[in-house]
């Protein structure tokens, strides 16, 4: 069982990651959320209780998980610049996130 993060960027981007697993799944990630309006990379693979950092740049973004199945972690509220969060996703399942600041800025974590 895992999850994967994909991003409204096509591009494949490198992936801040700890371990790698069978099918490349990852234990934790880092996904950026840039000034240019999207959150990189485009897609990770992360095992089921693995760790995504959210890294918000010095331009503000929040992350919401709207319409998820149960299991989905806490949504990052606020406008959010110069820090980072980190949230497990400790059931598999799909889980749809966007930037509530900026419409179509979003990802899924599978």
């Amino acid at each position: 069982m895992a999850s994967v993060v994909a991003a409204c960027s096509s591009s494949m981007e490198p992936v801040s990651q700890t371990t790698t697993g069978a099918g490349g799944y990852v234990s934790s990630a880092t996904v950026n959320a840039t000034p240019s309006i999207a959150f990189t990379p485009a897609n990770v693979k992360l095992s089921a209780g693995g760790t995504v950092t959210f890294a918000f740049g010095g331009v503000g973004h929040n992350v919401f998980f709207d319409d998820d199945p149960a299991g989905a972690p806490a949504s990052i509220d606020g406008v959010n610049a110069n820090t980072s969060v980190q949230r497990t996703f400790s059931a598999p399942g799909v889980y749809n996130y966007n930037c509530h600041i900026h419409p179509g800025m979003r990802g899924t974590v599978i």
